[in-house]
């Protein structure tokens, strides 16, 4: 195996993160005596990561965020390495495996129930999580696409509805300048949609490169009169974290509208409620939110990451051809991870925040 100084100094083992208890963002631990992980399927792929994104979900399971479906759901226990996507190096692969070979530079995903993450030296996935990364982006750039991307494509194509063709649906995408709003914002507009995009004021320049057709800063005092006066919307993607307070005005009427959120109330009513208690309260809520909006054609739907392999190569290959084009914050070094969290927390983060391994 690879060597990387002070990071990695013993054959056969890797440093880590890992969340060793429910603590907060300091509770994390960085393991330099790790097993690197075993390719145990046929179709197992085991990656010397070079970057790895960083991304909500990882900044709020410290606190506990998604503990019962976590522990309960995925039968994973603490400790665990976070971390949801990433790019780098094959090191060695399964027999089954047919599209990748050692020394590939691929990009990948870690599904949340795996148990892993990527915020390790190594990691193991299954080989339809894993693609070749474009020769065009660097390992900074490959990583931030994979986990946001998914989630932004399982909600504009699976909840969303839209296709290939969107045929001038208009979109509103809110919070544009975050990692999935960025790339949801591109995907859009590749798909023939016309997008509105809000956002902060310092965040206007950087949106106005990805192509959106009209650009709203919510920080303007008639930022709800400017969107109100596009005439309704197909679609809304709401990218900024709010939990409740969703404006379905801005949907159009009688055109079966959606409004998509990517914060549902799940993993809060496991927590609250136990597996069973807080199934029965997420059917609740989701019916409780959708009565009065259902007989004016519209619905609240919640996003949710979803694995994918042939979405991500759709992913790879747009931004193989640039025309899907990954927005980086910031990026920091491996032993600085707990910064990167904590910048991830506290919110407004322009594009993706990256660790970068070497």
């Amino acid at each position: 195996m690879t060597s990387h100084g002070d990071i990695c100094s013993t054959e056969g083992l890797m440093s880590a993160w890992q969340l060793r208890d429910y603590g907060g963002i300091e509770s994390l631990e960085l393991v330099k005596d790790l097993p690197i992980p075993k390719i145990t399927s046929s179709k197992d792929v085991l990656v010397e990561i070079k970057a790895a994104s960083v991304n909500v979900l990882d900044a709020w399971m410290p606190d506990g965020y998604g503990k019962v479906a976590f522990e309960q759901l995925f039968r994973a226990h603490l400790p665990v390495t976070l971390g949801r996507d990433f790019a780098g190096i094959v090191r060695e692969v399964g027999k089954g495996v047919t599209e990748l070979k050692p020394g590939d530079e691929c990009m990948g995903v870690v599904p949340p129930q795996s148990g892993t993450g990527s915020h390790a030296q190594y990691v193991v996935v299954t080989e339809s999580l894993v693609v070749m990364k474009p020769p065009n982006l660097t390992m900074i750039e490959a990583a931030s696409i994979p986990y946001a991307g998914l989630t932004a494509w399982s909600g504009l194509r699976s909840m969303g509805g839209l296709g290939e063709v969107s045929n001038g649906k208009q979109v509103l995408i809110m919070g544009a300048a975050g990692g999935i709003g960025s790339l949801a914002t591109q995907l859009c507009k590749l798909w023939g949609s016309k997008v509105v995009a809000t956002c902060a004021t310092d965040a206007v320049p950087l949106i106005k490169n990805l192509g959106s057709d009209f650009i709203v800063d919510y920080k303007s005092p008639d930022a709800d009169s400017t969107l109100r006066s596009f005439g309704g919307f197909d679609l809304i993607l709401d990218c900024t974290g709010k939990w409740d307070g969703y404006d379905y005005r801005l949907l159009k009427t009688c055109a079966n509208a959606k409004y998509l959120t990517l914060v549902p109330p799940i993993l809060n009513n496991l927590n609250d409620y136990g597996v069973i208690g807080g199934i029965f309260k997420t059917i609740y809520d989701l019916i409780a939110a959708n009565a009065s909006l259902i007989l004016r054609f519209k619905t609240l739907r919640w996003v949710l990451f979803s694995p994918n392999s042939s979405a991500l190569r759709k992913l790879r290959d747009y931004a193989q051809n640039d025309q899907l084009k990954p927005l980086i914050d910031s990026v920091f070094t491996f032993d600085q991870l707990k910064a990167a969290y904590h910048k991830m927390k506290s919110g407004h983060a322009r594009g993706k925040i990256v660790i970068e391994m070497a």
